[in-house]
């Protein structure tokens, strides 16, 4: 299978292996400095170690859910989704507990606040009398989202997945139909939900602090994917002109495991009978279609561009839309008439 890549087949999977390892090492390094050590919990399987910290060390809890979750997947999604998890499922516990772990996120977390360090469980320590300006916890909280993010969007150009709870909005898509970015949203808002109930329940005000300041580092770390990965609800469609339409469709079903629809067009200018492919696949798939193409046909004519909305066999179902209360009422009314 090897033997028949080129030079440049190997340069090109080197380097979206590259923009995985550092999209993990970025996504490790933000939490790990500015997320977990001040509570600031952004859902995820960082804001449930930060939950469950009392009990176990975050990048312990770290290691339980991401492999819990990869399992989960393999079974439920296949081994062709856990694939490109899988880097990050083992890079990212390890970066979290080498930052928590050598020192190295205490020496950061030193020069923010003098004297303090990260304690076994992965929170931060202050010294006697000292306690953490808001201030400063909105800035962590901010540059914590960013790095995140960027380090996610790095991970979803190299054709990779960070993994973790993303998983599980994965697989209640699969059996339920609910729209992935609305499982995102759901499963997130969860976890800070919880965190937020315990610090009340705790009358601990900087943790509760910590809490509110998550809801907005998860709103930068949302923006920051949007910014970099150029993506609104993640669907694209690709048209292409090509005489190798065939092998365009062969890999749309047997790849992507998405059906194409093929048109008959004229050329404006040749006006010669082509065949046009079109595809529709989510923003995960983008760089992997990009790049099949390429290969497949490099003289192809191809036109990418985002859709408003996608639905059907392998995408969220299409449920009508609720009626305007007007409207109900007035076709209420026509209704009663035609039957007296």
């Amino acid at each position: 299978m090897f033997k028949n890549l080129t030079k440049k087949d190997i340069l090109h999977i080197l380097f979206k292996l590259f923009l995985i390892l550092l999209g993990t090492i970025i996504l490790s390094f933000g939490s790990g400095i500015f997320l977990v050590p001040f509570s600031i919990v952004t859902g995820g399987v960082t804001g449930i170690g930060i939950l469950f910290s009392s009990l176990l060390p975050v990048d312990i809890t770290a290691y339980i859910v991401t492999w819990t979750l990869f399992f989960v997947g393999l079974i439920f999604l296949g081994l062709k989704f856990s694939l490109t998890t899988l880097l990050s499922t083992i890079l990212y516990p390890i970066i979290l507990s080498i930052i928590l772990r050598s020192g190295l996120g205490s020496s950061v977390i030193n020069l923010l606040i003098n004297g303090a360090y990260i304690d076994a469980n992965g929170i931060i320590a202050l010294p006697t009398g000292v306690t953490i300006n808001e201030g400063l916890l909105l800035i962590c909280g901010i540059i914590g989202g960013a790095l995140s993010g960027l380090g996610c969007a790095l991970t979803f150009v190299g054709g990779g997945s960070t993994g973790g709870v993303d998983i599980l909005s994965f697989v209640i898509n699969k059996f339920t139909g609910i729209k992935q970015s609305a499982l995102f949203l759901i499963i997130d808002s969860t976890i800070i939900g919880i965190g937020l109930i315990i610090d009340l329940c705790s009358k601990n005000s900087t943790k509760f602090l910590s809490c509110l300041v998550g809801i907005i580092s998860a709103c930068v770390c949302s923006f920051v994917i949007e910014i970099v990965y150029t993506t609104k609800l993640g669907a694209y469609n690709v048209d292409i002109i090509s005489d190798k339409y065939d092998e365009l469709c062969e890999y749309s079903i047997k790849e992507l495991d998405r059906t194409a629809t093929l048109f008959d067009v004229v050329g404006g200018y040749s006006k010669e009978n082509k065949k046009m492919v079109r595809i529709t696949f989510n923003r995960r798939e983008y760089t992997k279609v990009k790049d099949a193409i390429a290969k497949i046909d490099p003289n192809a004519f191809c036109t990418f561009y985002q859709t408003m909305l996608v639905g059907g066999l392998g995408f969220s179902r299409i449920t009508p839309s609720t009626d305007n209360s007007i409207k109900t009422l007035q076709k209420a009314i026509k209704d009663k008439e035609n039957h007296d």
